[in-house]
């Protein structure tokens, strides 16, 4: 008689076990050192373990063949008997239905009397927070000190709902949610055992679906490979779940990045047939989305982590638009629920994509450029974006086959360029009458971005430099090639000697400066002069200019400098955590703007009224100047 993958793979021993190694590793040390308790609550989801795990424990106290240890011989009679649900010392409860005090009284008047047949009477109460409030009150002495032969294992999914004076009487373990990675290795081991052909996407849907639960995964399983007639493909699984292919994810964001909004419309009404979640949809989109960032990044933590065409279009994509899409994409996952129909709410966010253009750094919102007009960066491959759409298409197996399309009819669709904008603009003129020159905002009050240090990828500007792991002074020099041809001097702002030990005119300089790098920028903000001595400049910064510092930003800096000046520049730059910098600067003027914000606030006599009166309890950090907004 055929038997469900769920049960007929059910783990036998602590070895079978997939995860849950540290209740694994605890329950075999007591086993095999005699340090048994006489109560274990086992907390998790569903199809995680915690019955297996219950029953692996008893064979393991009732094992004829090994005796009490953390390895039972699963073939004695006791063990058989334990496996096959027939063996008299191991009492299962549902306390689901036998939830009442009369039943739990009738449970614990045979708890007295020896075991039948093993060493241990074991007893396992499945959801035990079903009972009422009376049954746990009955079984409380009885759990605190049973008879030296009993054993309670309690199992359950809602821990909270056990009084305090139930958890205080047991040992409690809390079983793990299953990853993916862990489900889809445990159900290829399955399906290779049983001599079922699978496809290794099927394995992963399948992994994604489950949740966290094995039970699920293998009875998703089961389910698939009978609307696969004996195979387990990923056809029938995408059917089955209503999910969506990795292929056309990848195709959606070829789409998106080549600003083809009609054919990102075409490609959704085609998903329309697998009739998807969209939720699970957005889930997948956001997945893909953190794919990109980590490969731009380069954090993959495996050559294998990231598809191909992940990696084609993290080439291609700035990072700023990447980052662009996640924000639209997690507002759109918050509110969808909200909306009146998902799949519209999932149109419109992948249409704001589209709409929206990130503005770069230092660029006006008038002179930015609509992503699907501006040019393109050289990249590994492909040469645009909008070919990898046009090679998804024809390769990919949802909706019919294109036809075939020119480049000038491409260039004319994209109004005039088939790549995303990948060009950071034109760094605009720094103002020198604000003593205290501000890192530029986006909107919502961010930070705006700043460039990696990866040909053609931008990011973040920390605020602070992470301190260096290394007490010895860092020293970085400009070459000498780099000191020639320098330009005219600079009378209008304050000379470099005179910037020595003072972060205010070392701010003024910056900002009369002509310097395009911003990470040579990001160097100079979070640095002071200490030393200047025959056209050489020593800079000190907390963590020897750490992560801004490298030959090629110093010697942009170096040709700012000199073009300041009009002389030569060389830089040395050394270590000290304890220096005031402009953005050190910038930052006690920030702190002190919100503080005079907030005691002004405070002190109106409407404020006091309301705090006084009704109570009110004023957020702290939630006052800020809106200069701070300026």
């Amino acid at each position: 008689m055929y038997q469900v993958l769920a049960r007929k793979w059910r783990p036998k021993t602590f070895h079978e076990l997939v995860g849950q190694s540290h209740v694994r590793q605890a329950l075999s040390y007591a086993l095999e050192h005699d340090r048994l308790h006489h109560a274990y609550l086992f907390t998790g989801t569903r199809g995680v373990g915690k019955t297996t795990i219950a029953r692996i424990y008893a064979k393991s106290l009732n094992c004829v063949t090994n005796g009490i240890s953390a390895t039972p011989c699963c073939s004695c009679e006791h063990c058989r008997e334990i496996d096959t649900g027939r063996f008299p010392d191991l009492i299962e409860v549902d306390a689901a239905s036998r939830r009442g005090i009369d039943e739990t009284r009738d449970l614990l008047d045979n708890v007295p009397y020896a075991p039948v047949k093993g060493r241990y009477k074991v007893y396992l109460i499945d959801e035990v927070h079903m009972f009422t409030r009376e049954s746990f009150n009955a079984l409380l002495k009885t759990l605190e000190e049973p008879p030296p032969h009993v054993k309670f294992i309690l199992a359950t999914t809602d821990p909270q709902k056990l009084p305090a004076t139930v958890l205080s009487r047991c040992l409690q373990f809390h079983l793990k949610s299953m990853t993916p990675l862990q489900i889809a290795e445990h159900l290829s081991t399955v399906l290779d055992q049983e001599r079922i052909p699978c496809d290794e996407e099927a394995l992963s849907l399948l992994a994604e679906a489950a949740n966290g639960s094995m039970r699920d995964a293998l009875s998703l399983a089961d389910q698939a490979i009978a609307s696969g007639h004996g195979r387990l493909r990923v056809d029938d699984v995408v059917s089955l779940l209503g999910a969506v292919p990795a292929a056309q994810i990848h195709k959606l964001f070829a789409l998106l990045a080549a600003g083809d909004a009609r054919g990102m419309r075409d490609l959704l009404y085609a998903l329309d047939s697998f009739a998807p979640d969209y939720l699970d949809l957005l889930k997948r989109i956001l997945g893909g989305l953190q794919q990109i960032t980590i490969s731009q990044l380069d954090a993959a933590r495996a050559p294998e982590e990231i598809p191909a065409r992940i990696e084609q279009l993290a080439a291609c994509l700035p990072v700023e638009l990447v980052q662009l899409w996640y924000q639209i994409a997690t507002d759109a996952w918050q509110n969808l629920p909200y909306q009146p129909d998902p799949r519209t709410a999932l149109e419109m966010a992948l249409l704001r994509m589209i709409a929206l253009q990130p503005l770069l750094p230092r660029q006006s919102p008038s002179s930015a450029q609509a992503v699907s007009s501006a040019e393109a960066v050289p990249a590994p491959a492909p040469a645009s974006l909008a070919e990898m759409a046009a090679v998804l298409t024809e390769t990919d197996a949802v909706g019919k086959e294109p036809e075939e399309e020119s480049p000038e009819d491409a260039q004319a669709r994209h109004g005039g360029s088939t790549g995303p904008d990948l060009t950071a603009p034109a760094t605009e003129d720094v103002s020198t009458s604000d003593p205290i020159p501000r890192i530029e905002t986006e909107a919502g009050g961010h930070p705006a971005s700043h460039p990696s240090g990866k040909e053609g990828e931008s990011a973040p500007l920390p605020e602070e430099m992470p301190p260096s792991g290394d007490n010895e002074e860092k020293r970085r020099t400009l070459p000498d090639s780099a000191r020639e041809n320098p330009p005219e001097k600079n009378d209008t702002a304050p000379a470099l000697a005179a910037t020595v030990a003072q972060p205010e005119l070392w701010m003024r300089v910056l900002a009369a400066l002509s310097l395009e790098d911003e990470y040579a920028r990001g160097l100079a903000e979070h640095s002071c002069p200490i030393k200047w001595k025959d056209g050489c400049l020593h800079l000190a910064a907390p963590g020897g200019g750490a992560p801004w510092a490298n030959e090629a930003r110093i010697a942009s800096l170096c040709e700012a400098l000199s073009s300041y000046s009009g002389r030569p520049v060389t830089l040395v730059i050394e270590e000290d955590d304890s220096i005031s910098t402009p953005a050190g600067l910038r930052r006690k003027h920030d702190l002190q703007e919100r503080a005079r914000a907030e005691q002004a606030f405070c002190s109106h006599p409407m404020v006091r009224e309301i705090t006084t009166e009704i109570g009110a309890r004023i957020v702290p950090g939630s006052i800020y100047s809106l200069k701070d907004k300026e």
